[in-house]
């Protein structure tokens, strides 16, 4: 009887087709279950790893494609007390690769310390370095990023030389190579929870970090790197060429370098002479500085030699191809202890020492110096 059946079955025009695409959509539809069940698994995985396992789950999971394979990339934590002062706290990066056509992304997070810029130096040069220094790709990285904050850490974040009471977190939710639209404001969950885990381990105290605190990074302005400005930095607005004898600066001619900081001011500049008296003569220089603050102490040992040789009238050596004579002042502007040095490069050494005095004046009266007293001069 069973054969008889069998053989009505396969002498069907069609049966044994439809049997054949039924079991075939049935293996298929396991083997997707089964495969998806894997993926399921292997994702949960991910986020239970993924910096340190700190992320809300449910809301990542609702930033990221379900029907991919996600993979954990560059995952570290280095947070709590027994941190080495790392440049970074906290890092990791979910991403995804396209297998049906969804495409492929990243959600990356990072959490660094904020860090004081250190002294490099208090001679002119030095701070003069200091405006076109780079920062390191770790330090400005949330300035591309969906999302950030930064967040409080009083009690100092372990590990470094200095008292480290700040540090950001920063996301960025991207899909084929760019940012997801909308993804700043649901990323804010996941970057508080970050933050929080920052504080909690490094014991920070302080308040916590709300979704509401995190924002987008301020839009960077556009610069055009081929624009030339005339303009004169702050600190060397009080400088004239007539103040030794030179011509007005020209489109062509080097502008002066300046830069104001908290704690110091740095000008330095170039003049063409007006009327040369010979070819060494087609330039005269002027550089002013001024320290106030924490740099005070350092700017007295970088110049310790210079102060100890300075006298009221010193008399320059003979033969010089060139002759710079610095003045010292001590002063208090806008309510600081200032400590200034002027320093005018000329051809020859009567006009170095007939303007010195003069453009000192010129310099703390434009910076609203008060109690001037004028330390001494010194030929270098």
């Amino acid at each position: 009887m069973a054969a008889a059946a069998w053989e009505r079955f396969t002498g069907h025009r069609w049966l044994p087709r439809a049997a054949a695409v039924v079991l075939a959509a049935a293996l298929a539809a396991g083997f997707l279950l089964v495969r998806s069940e894997r993926r399921d698994a292997h994702n949960a995985e991910v986020l239970e790893t993924a910096c340190g396992g700190v992320l809300p789950r449910g809301t990542v999971r609702g930033l990221l494609p379900g029907d991919e394979t996600w993979e954990l990339y560059g995952d570290l934590d280095l947070t709590g007390p027994s941190g080495q002062g790392p440049r970074t706290l906290l890092r990791c990066s979910v991403e995804w690769d396209e297998s049906w056509g969804s495409g492929y992304g990243s959600l990356e997070l990072a959490a660094v310390p904020v860090l004081d810029v250190p002294l490099s130096g208090v001679r002119p040069r030095d701070i003069l370095a200091t405006r076109t220094a780079k920062e390191p790709r770790w330090a400005t990285e949330h300035l591309s990023a969906t999302t950030q904050v930064t967040a409080d850490c009083p009690a100092g974040l372990p590990g470094y030389p200095r008292p480290v009471t700040r540090f950001r977190v920063h996301a960025s939710l991207s899909a084929d190579g760019a940012e997801v639209a909308g993804a700043a404001e649901e990323l804010g969950g996941v970057v508080a929870a970050a933050a929080d885990h920052v504080r909690s381990r490094g014991g920070c105290g302080g308040p916590a970090v709300k979704p509401s605190d995190v924002r987008p990074p301020a839009p960077k302005p556009v610069e055009d790197p081929y624009e030339e400005t005339e303009e004169v930095p702050p600190s060397c607005r009080w400088f004239r060429p007539d103040m030794l004898d030179g011509k007005a600066r020209g489109r062509d001619d080097r502008g002066p370098d300046g830069v104001t900081r908290d704690d110091a001011d740095v000008c330095a500049l170039t003049v063409r002479r007006a009327k040369p008296a010979n070819r060494r003569d087609l330039a005269a220089g002027v550089t002013a500085v001024s320290w106030r603050g924490p740099l005070l102490p350092e700017a007295r040992t970088a110049y310790g030699a210079e102060l100890a040789a300075l006298s009221r009238d010193p008399e320059p050596e003979g033969g010089e191809k060139s002759y710079t004579l610095a003045v010292w002042a001590e002063s208090s502007c806008s309510g600081a202890r200032t400590l200034s040095r002027v320093a005018v490069e000329t051809a020859g050494s009567a006009l170095a020492a007939d303007r010195a005095d003069r453009i000192l004046d010129a310099y703390l009266t434009s910076s609203g110096c008060r109690a001037v007293k004028v330390l001494g001069k010194v030929w270098k």
